[in-house]
């Protein structure tokens, strides 16, 4: 079983949302009274504030999406949640070792492990993106200014910034060691691929 075309365009869309938000943060500055911006640093800003309301749309659809049976089901996402499931995810946890002499499992479907960590991956996102939006609607744009529950909401996306940061790291490099084990991974999740 592979991926459906609509969870491979989700896909896609999040792939290139979450690096563009993650680098544009490094060159971006909030607004504060008495602080000035360059040119570049407002429309850096002004990118990641658009770029992470698309990636929140995108990450709410992928989610409903993975509900129906056609994209994949919340199991396949969440595989703790089914009996035996954390069993299967801790045995799979056991083989971790194993996997740079070459034990990868290639097809994820039948790995609970990949699902649980694209499942939290997707939570992580969705959290970053909804912290996000709090501030886009709850920041004033020429001052800065917010309440202090955004202001809280504000740091928690902060602290997600570097957990996003992590998963991507790890998520690209299990891509590239299932690439050089032989697993052609990126044809399954591609949108331009058939099938």
């Amino acid at each position: 079983m592979g991926y459906d075309r609509l969870t491979r365009w989700l896909h896609a869309g999040l792939a290139i949302a979450v690096p563009l938000q993650l680098f544009s943060d490094q060159f971006m500055r909030l607004p504060k009274i008495g602080r000035l911006r360059s040119d570049a640093e407002i429309a850096f800003f002004e990118m990641h504030e658009w770029i992470g309301m698309a990636a929140l749309a995108l990450v709410v659809i992928h989610i409903l999406w993975s509900t129906t049976k056609s994209g994949g089901g919340l199991v396949r996402l969440f595989p703790y949640v089914k009996p035996g499931g954390c069993k299967s995810i801790i045995a799979e946890l056991k083989e971790v070792p194993g996997w740079l002499s070459g034990k990868l499992h290639m097809n994820a479907d039948d790995s609970p492990l990949a699902g649980a960590v694209h499942g939290l991956g997707l939570v992580l996102i969705l959290a970053m993106a909804a912290t996000g939006g709090a501030m886009f609607f709850g920041m004033d744009e020429n001052t800065g200014q917010m309440s202090g529950f955004v202001h809280g909401l504000k740091e928690v996306h902060e602290a997600l910034g570097n957990l996003v940061w992590a998963y991507l790291i790890g998520h690209v490099g299990m891509v590239v060691l299932h690439k050089i084990k032989g697993h052609d991974l990126l044809s399954r999740i591609s949108p331009l691929a058939k099938g």
